[in-house]
């Protein structure tokens, strides 16, 4: 998809989801994109489709980093953010909105310790419905498994305007496939997708990014938050098997087993 069809599907409240993990490299334009996206969140054009119009009070107010509504976190410590930090942020947050919604933006949350990680674990899981949560990372795998369900991940990299029509086609596959995880297809249909799309360690962890992404759709769509959860738990433990190397298409069949029942 393209960044401005993502922008605009979030901005237009298309997305059910209360917080992001923004992955870029330096110089990929994440922090614009962070940027273009709160823009857009926070803009009061009545049609959701213009938005960010760039024109109202609040784009001009998120372009030149005066807007009340959007909030980073500081980094106090030398080498990094301290405990402190994340409990000023949680604070913050907890006070609401003054406009449509309160934006909180971590940047390099890659460089986040576990300690403070765990420490915004209760921001993440229970949010004020006005907040969405940004933390912009080149390197998600530092980041806590708890802390990545809870989140839906943009890649920049992957997200990028472009022409090259194999590579929007794998996308789609790969998306298939997902769905293909908890459905009603057979076995050996979903063995065949992951087979045909699935070719790198990189290719199964966006294949669970986006079985997780439905999962949390289901969740805020009213079926069981319970069942939805333990579906999220068993699609981080394939995660982190692949991470470890345990080979991919084995983990994901096994996934593919454990979610349906058989």
């Amino acid at each position: 998809m393209h960044l401005k069809s993502i922008i605009k599907s979030i901005a237009g409240g298309k997305s059910s989801a209360h917080a992001y993990i923004v992955e870029g490299k330096a110089g990929s334009g994440r922090d614009e994109f962070i940027k273009q996206l709160s823009m857009g969140l926070e803009c009061r054009c009545e049609d959701p489709e213009a938005r960010p119009c760039g024109r109202c009070d609040a784009c001009r107010q998120a372009a030149a980093g005066s807007s009340m509504d959007i909030v980073r976190m500081q980094m106090s410590g030398k080498n990094g953010y301290k405990t402190e930090d994340a409990n000023a942020f949680s604070s913050r947050l907890d006070m609401g909105a003054y406009g449509r919604y309160l934006i909180g933006i971590i940047d390099d949350a890659d460089s986040l310790s576990e300690t403070v990680q765990n420490k915004l674990l209760k921001t993440l899981e229970e949010p004020r419905p006005d907040v969405i949560l940004f933390l912009g990372t080149s390197n998600p795998d530092h980041l806590l498994s708890t802390v990545r369900s809870r989140c839906s991940t943009i890649r920049l990299q992957s997200a990028q305007d472009t022409t090259d029509e194999d590579e929007s086609e794998k996308n789609d596959a790969i998306k298939a496939a997902a769905a293909l995880l908890s459905g009603e297809a057979a076995f050996c249909e979903f063995r065949e997708a992951i087979e045909k799309c699935v070719k790198t360690r990189r290719d199964a962890l966006v294949l669970i990014d986006y079985a997780e992404e439905g999962f949390r759709e289901r969740m805020m769509s009213g079926d069981s938050p319970a069942a939805m959860a333990d579906r999220l738990e068993l699609c981080e433990k394939a995660r982190a098997d692949i991470e470890r190397d345990m080979d991919r298409n084995k983990a994901l069949k096994r996934l593919r087993l454990e979610l349906t029942g058989h």
